[in-house]
């Protein structure tokens, strides 16, 4: 009954551990935005040696809803190329200014990667 358990629990572990896949990486896990900066920069990479990505970004707030202001990630959607790098620029518009001074503010940066569409048939 032990040894059961063991391998069930060993089995667990290892399905649990499995590490997320993706072909668009960025180039960090948290964007800084001083208070001074005009624009900050995040680099895009497809890591995939033989398929093109497109690379679709966007912001949320902190109740993770779509945001258009006070600021704006360009180009919203672009294509990367296998092996090749991109750059996202995430602009501050002048509603900015209604941004509390005294306390950071929190914005979310998403990327979502579309595959390229199958030569195959019957297959997503």
């Amino acid at each position: 009954m032990k040894k059961q358990h063991f391998y069930l629990i060993a089995l667990l572990t290892m399905v649990a551990a499995t590490p997320a896949l993706a072909a668009v990486n960025l180039d960090r896990t948290r964007i800084i935005y001083q208070a001074g900066d005009k624009s900050v920069s995040v680099m895009l990479e497809n890591q995939s040696k033989t398929l093109p990505y497109l690379a679709q970004v966007w912001l949320e707030n902190a109740q993770g809803e779509k945001i258009t202001s006070p600021l704006v990630a360009l180009p919203p959607m672009q294509r990367i190329d296998a092996g090749e790098k991109s750059q996202i620029r995430i602009l501050q518009l002048p509603e900015t200014a209604g941004l509390p001074k005294d306390r950071e503010s929190l914005f979310y940066f998403n990327v979502r990667e579309v595959p390229p569409k199958s030569d195959m048939a019957n297959v997503m």
